[in-house]
């Protein structure tokens, strides 16, 4: 959070971006988990679980606003604004890079922290107007995304935009149609607050609990939380599979194996047909007795063609 010199810091903001941090924390791991097979909960596609990563993203993004109001709103301190924007887009180009070493096809390639640096310079003008303005934008931004439906330019030029009919498989993807409604929201919701004096009780108690300033730290170094916690949650979990301490699920491994084989089919194909297709092959490789390979060597070239081969049998059936 940055810090405005006429308002000193504020702690319950501060707080407020350490739960965020928390709360994503919580997805990740539980997405981990999921990864790994270590459990059965369906993170990447149950709707209980995307929503739950829709609201943090979506805290996350607002606060970004909010923050612009209390670092900007008494005019532009460019030196700092560019200073935060070359952190954040280089932090962003790291995971664009770790995670197309990671997770290959399904690599970040404009996730929060892409659209973070994107929103903030788009939401700059917003911060010289009423903030009814800034909220009806907000407000229209969100209500566009729902307005164009699933077909809207079928280019993959435009998928940072979100204007795009062709489904995004990715770890992380949040285009600015709808995530910059949530930023101008932000933005003017800090309006409020700043025009009519109330950013003082943010200021929370004069001597917080351990508790609040924990989250603040957090909250303070929302950055590097943010780009350090996943690779440590991470890399628990998969120290815990290798070293046996974390036991894993056949069941799990076999639903894991699907939602990745139906992602990838339903790009070209019927998504029911891709369903059966996948079933299919996860029964037919296992008839083989090739599922251990699959899942040990899952980027050996003679296991990925078999498998390749048994997929178009099955889709053909």
């Amino acid at each position: 959070m940055q810090q405005n010199p006429l308002t000193g810091r504020l702690i319950l903001a501060d707080v407020a971006r350490g739960l965020a941090l928390l709360t994503m924390a919580i997805y990740h791991f539980s997405w981990d988990l999921s990864w790994f097979g270590v459990v059965d909960w369906d993170v990447s596609g149950s709707a209980g679980w995307r929503l739950f990563a829709q609201l943090i993203a979506g805290s996350f993004l607002f606060l970004v606003g909010f923050s612009l109001v209390l670092a900007h709103k008494s005019g532009i301190r460019w030196e700092s604004f560019w200073r935060r924007e070359v952190k954040v887009a280089i932090a962003a180009i790291a995971v664009s890079v770790a995670t197309y070493f990671i997770f290959q096809d399904q690599w970040v390639r404009f996730g929060i922290l892409h659209s973070i640096v994107v929103s903030s310079l788009l939401a700059l003008p917003f911060l010289r107007v009423h903030y009814v303005f800034a909220l009806l934008c907000g407000a229209g931004v969100i209500l566009l995304y729902h307005w164009l439906g699933d077909y809207v330019l079928p280019y993959r030029q435009f998928f940072w935009l979100g204007l795009n009919s062709l489904p995004e498989v990715s770890v992380d993807y949040v285009p600015l149609i709808p995530w910059f409604g949530p930023v101008l929201l932000g933005v003017g919701c800090g309006d409020i607050l700043h025009r009519y004096n109330l950013l003082r009780f943010l200021r929370g108690s004069a001597f917080p609990s351990v508790i609040s300033r924990c989250f603040a730290w957090f909250g303070r170094h929302s950055l590097a939380t943010y780009l350090l916690h996943q690779p440590v949650l991470f890399g628990i979990v998969w120290a815990g599979v290798t070293a046996g301490v974390i036991g894993t699920s056949g069941d799990v491994q076999v639903r894991s194996f699907q939602q990745s084989c139906v992602m990838a089919c339903s790009q070209t194909v019927d998504a029911r047909q891709c369903e059966q297709a996948c079933r299919c092959t996860s029964s037919e490789i296992k008839e083989r007795g090739m599922w251990e390979d699959l899942l040990t060597r899952p980027n050996d070239a003679d296991v990925r063609e078999i498998a390749q081969q048994v997929f178009q049998v099955c889709l053909r059936r």
